[in-house]
């Protein structure tokens, strides 16, 4: 008898024990989901900016290596969606989640369990965003962007967070309460949905499309006109022309790709000249610059420069830029535009090609420049896009 008695204090006991209440976990998970979305506003605020700013030609912290390179994946066609950033479209989605947890925070909420399920929904949609980008990176653009990676988990916790916001009060439960209230106010919904719809519309049609570059309508040879010998060693402010354009590239840069097969057309204008020099965001042999951004750019450079050398700067030129995913040898290369490889070799290692790259460097860091593709027209910077409309007009030639 003594030990039922015993028994039944404890029973009692555990029964009085204070317990987190359904709602009361659901304020937790609310919070939760709030500070995510609001990292997730923070972090995609972050990648648009990135965006723009590798699209005018800038390096950013988080392009470490080949495999690790947030500039590599902005500027893939990947990064736009129905024309804007994906960014922009991931800041949309984080507030749309921060104001549908910030409501279950509230106490004169239409329906108890619609943050809930709401929160949920969203989390889903984001996290299955998420692994589709995840997938684009490693087997389309083969590289990774650690501000996405952050972007991802954070899409992975609200997943979470939203289904511990329904397991709260049973998941099925929490689904079905809401549900019914969809069926009986389904105006709220509709409105929502509409208020999106407005959103979107009003992102696609007035975001800038600063990544579209304009294109020359002149026809474009199959390989552009040799240069003249030496022809990078020319200062900017030498008689070369009407228009001089002294041009800072470099070969591992993905933008600098994208505007050398843009600018193909301009080689047969006799009213332009573009003066080529070298700017490797390689810290080897470029001291303006961290290591690690283009571990083999100030290689590809003296590749370039030897190949130019022995009258194949152009054909050279077209097969780095297009080696930037093989990453082919460059004496492959050479092979391939039959350049005398044992002259090649020789001047890969040589001090003139040595002293050839520094001078073009040094003009680089007179001129101001910070990014590759620069362009110095009259002592002017203009980096990352070139200045089209700075050209003369077409059939004119001046100062002859």
């Amino acid at each position: 008898m003594r030990d039922r008695g015993i028994g039944r204090r404890g029973q009692a006991r555990r029964e009085k024990r204070p317990s987190l209440q359904p709602a009361t976990v659901r304020l937790l998970e609310y919070r939760l989901g709030v500070g995510l979305g609001i990292g997730g506003l923070i972090v995609s605020a972050m990648l648009v900016r990135l965006h723009v700013q590798a699209h005018a030609g800038a390096s950013s912290f988080c392009s470490l290596s080949e495999a690790v390179n947030c500039d590599r994946v902005a500027l893939s066609t990947y990064s736009v969606q129905l024309g804007v950033p994906v960014a922009v479209w991931g800041m949309l989605g984080y507030a749309i989640i921060t104001a549908v947890a910030s409501a279950g925070l509230t106490r004169r909420r239409p329906a108890p369990a619609w943050p809930a399920t709401a929160l949920l929904l969203l989390g889903a949609v984001a996290a299955l965003a998420s692994v589709g980008f995840a997938l684009v990176s490693k087997f389309l653009i083969g590289a990774w962007c650690l501000l996405c990676v952050v972007s991802w988990a954070i899409s992975i916790g609200l997943l979470v967070t939203g289904w511990r916001a329904c397991r709260a009060g049973g998941t099925r439960a929490t689904i079905r309460s809401s549900l019914a209230e969809v069926r009986r106010n389904p105006s709220r919904v509709a409105f929502a949905l509409a208020a999106v719809l407005v959103a979107v519309a009003l992102i696609i049609a007035t975001y800038p499309r600063y990544w579209e570059q304009p294109r020359s309508r002149a026809p474009v040879p199959s390989r552009p006109a040799p240069p003249e010998a030496k022809a990078l060693q020319e200062p900017a402010s030498a008689p070369q022309g009407p228009l001089v354009v002294v041009e800072y590239t470099d070969f591992e840069c993905p933008y600098c790709a994208r505007m050398h097969d843009e600018l193909r057309s301009l080689s047969r204008r006799p009213d332009v000249r573009i003066v080529r020099r070298h700017f490797p965001l390689d810290g080897a042999c470029n001291p303006s610059v961290r290591p690690g951004i283009h571990p083999s750019a100030c290689a590809l450079a003296r590749a370039a420069i030897c190949a130019e050398d022995q009258g194949k700067a152009p054909a050279m030129e077209d097969l780095l830029f297009a080696n930037q995913r093989e990453k082919l040898p460059v004496e492959t290369l050479a092979a391939r535009v039959k350049l005398d490889l044992p002259r090649f070799e020789a001047c890969l290692s040589s001090e003139d090609t040595r002293r050839r790259l520094a001078g073009d460097i040094a003009a680089a860091q007179r001129d101001g420049v910070r990014a590759t593709p620069s362009y110095v027209v009259g002592g002017a910077v203009h980096p990352g896009r070139f200045p089209m409309e700075l050209l003369p007009p077409m059939g004119t030639v001046q100062g002859r």
